[in-house]
């Protein structure tokens, strides 16, 4: 049987095809405006990047700076000629540590110095002989100061303390842990520039 289609092409013409996806005009979004939705987030996530990086600094540096509260200790030689000679030789620094005030600014015979995220270094003159400095016991030189590592009764605190035991008056630096070797190479520099070398005399045993 013919067909009775004219045009069989025809049969699948559905009409005119809308090629419009919307009616409305569609305009393209301006580059700057593009631009400008990514870069003031980002600028403004670095000022408060900056920010907060600023308050930590001044938080370790209000930190470092604080005022040392002395524990109070017998020190019978505190307020000699030699103490004070020594203290107000001291430098500013001892290792990576700076010196600060203490609360009580008349306290004979002390300084103390901060570093960060450690316990202060406090130095400390006119104290009586350690009671474990007994003849036989081991010393140590640094910068030609003899120094006796006095041990600690409580093995829970970490700081070393060492004195020097060749001066007219026993000198005292606590170390805080990982303090390193700079505060007492900085503070057997200020020994032997402010007081005279003595022979060290340990008492006897027994």
């Amino acid at each position: 049987m013919a067909s009775t289609d004219s045009d069989p092409e025809d049969r699948y013409d559905a009409g005119p095809r809308n090629t419009r996806a919307f009616d409305g005009d569609v305009r393209p979004v301006p580059t700057a405006v593009v631009v400008a939705g990514v870069i003031v987030p980002l600028i403004v996530l670095a000022v408060v990047l900056v920010l907060f990086r600023n308050m930590g600094d001044e938080a370790a540096e209000a930190a470092v700076s604080e005022p040392y509260a002395a524990v109070p200790l017998p020190a019978p030689g505190a307020g000699s000629e030699a103490c004070t000679a020594l203290i107000e030789s001291l430098p500013p620094e001892l290792g990576d540590a700076t010196q600060v005030a203490l609360t009580e600014p008349d306290t004979a015979g002390i300084a103390a110095y901060r570093m960060p995220d450690a316990e202060p270094v406090v130095v400390r003159c006119g104290l009586p002989a350690p009671p474990t400095f007994v003849v036989g016991v081991g010393l140590q030189e640094v910068n030609g100061v003899q120094w006796f590592n006095e041990p600690d009764p409580d093995p829970a605190i970490t700081s070393s303390t060492w004195v020097a035991v060749d001066r007219p008056e026993f000198v005292a630096i606590t170390l805080p842990e990982g303090s390193g070797t700079g505060p007492i190479q900085n503070l057997s520099d200020a020994i032997t520039a402010s007081l005279d070398e003595i022979e060290p005399a340990p008492a006897p045993v027994g």
